[in-house]
């Protein structure tokens, strides 16, 4: 038997895995975290907004995760949906202990448990943060639920996206990006979206394209500033 299914299929060790993999993500987190410096390009509308101090949902690629640690400066007013497979398992512990908020549920398990829990977050004052393209993808591809949460909360939609001037883009289909200590690292915040409650299939299709169309010229013009600016 492999080490690593020596390691899933035994309790103990899965779990002495686990706290010891969050132990040392989580210095390595703040470690870098505290190195970067942040240049924030952000929207009249989505300035407007956000001086007003009201909840958000903010919507952000699953690979610009980096980008989230410091989107708010209050994280205990941040919830974030993360799945409940043995991995996001362990991205949970590490973001509470970061010192945000989890909800738990994932469109393969448990979804409605997770969509409850960022339902009872958003009324109790709560902003929300969800990777539209996770947990699987497609890549860059906003899934609908990430709308139905939008309509469900009432909360409007900030798209985020975020690139660093150095970067390491790790294997996977997210193209999960890393910065390298002390890089700059650049966010960029659109317009937000509002979606009104009681939307058909093809109503909600269609805000889920707008949101995409978004976060897309999004990128483009980061990708344009940083090539600008390098």
């Amino acid at each position: 038997m492999k080490l690593k299914q020596i390691f899933t299929n035994v309790p103990f060790l899965d779990e002495l895995r686990t706290s010891f993999l969050t132990a040392v993500c989580i210095n390595g987190v703040n470690f870098f975290d505290k190195s970067f410096s942040i240049t924030k390009i952000v929207s009249p509308p989505a300035r407007e907004f956000l001086a007003s101090g009201k909840p958000m949902l903010v919507a952000f690629y699953h690979g610009h995760l980096i980008g989230t640690l410091q989107i708010m400066e209050q994280r205990e007013n941040l919830t974030a949906l993360i799945s409940r497979s043995r991995d996001g398992e362990f991205l949970a512990r590490m973001t509470i202990n970061l010192g945000y908020n989890v909800a738990r549920g994932s469109p393969a398990f448990k979804a409605v448990e997770g969509a409850k829990q960022l339902i009872d977050a958003a009324r109790s004052g709560k902003s929300l943060i969800i990777a539209v393209d996770g947990p699987r993808g497609p890549i860059y591809e906003p899934k609908e639920g990430v709308i139905r949460m939008a309509e469900l909360t009432g909360l409007p939609l900030l798209p985020f996206v975020c690139k660093g001037k150095k970067n390491h883009y790790f294997w996977g289909w997210d193209k999960m990006m890393g910065c390298y200590y002390g890089s700059p690292i650049t966010f960029m915040i659109g317009d937000p979206m509002y979606v009104p409650n009681k939307l058909t299939d093809q109503e909600r299709e269609n805000y889920r394209q707008q949101l995409a169309k978004s976060m897309q010229l999004l990128q483009e013009n980061l990708d344009k500033y940083c090539a600008a600016v390098a």
